[in-house]
């Protein structure tokens, strides 16, 4: 099976949690693009943005990393997939405050 390389995205996608003394669920997320065709996050199957799309349906579930709970929580996220069907899109997201994720990004970056 190949190895696809995912392109992160850090464009500033936040989700909203609301915390309860056991529990987090997802109550709300922010495109910061909203529903431009031209966003990264723009999918041609849902007319809509993808980060919106799969927090929603399937809320933490997509979540790739860990940081500590606070109300809000900017995510990066990946996806690779077809354009049209939005089921058949593999889809990632990660906290930016993730450790591991900060490594990686701040070494990509001063590589570049």
């Amino acid at each position: 099976m190949p190895v696809i390389e995912l392109d992160w995205h850090c464009d500033g996608h936040f989700i909203s949690l609301y915390l309860d003394k056991s529990s987090v669920a997802v109550s709300s997320t922010v495109c910061p693009h909203g529903a431009v065709s031209s966003a990264e996050c723009f999918h041609v199957g849902i007319q809509g943005c993808m980060v919106n799309y799969f927090v929603t349906m399937y809320g933490l579930e997509t979540n790739q990393g860990s940081c500590p709970a606070s109300p809000t929580i900017e995510v990066a996220w990946a996806s690779n997939g077809s354009e049209w069907d939005i089921d058949s899109t593999d889809f990632r997201m990660i906290p930016v405050a993730d450790a591991a994720f900060n490594d990686w990004k701040t070494a990509v970056l001063s590589s570049e």
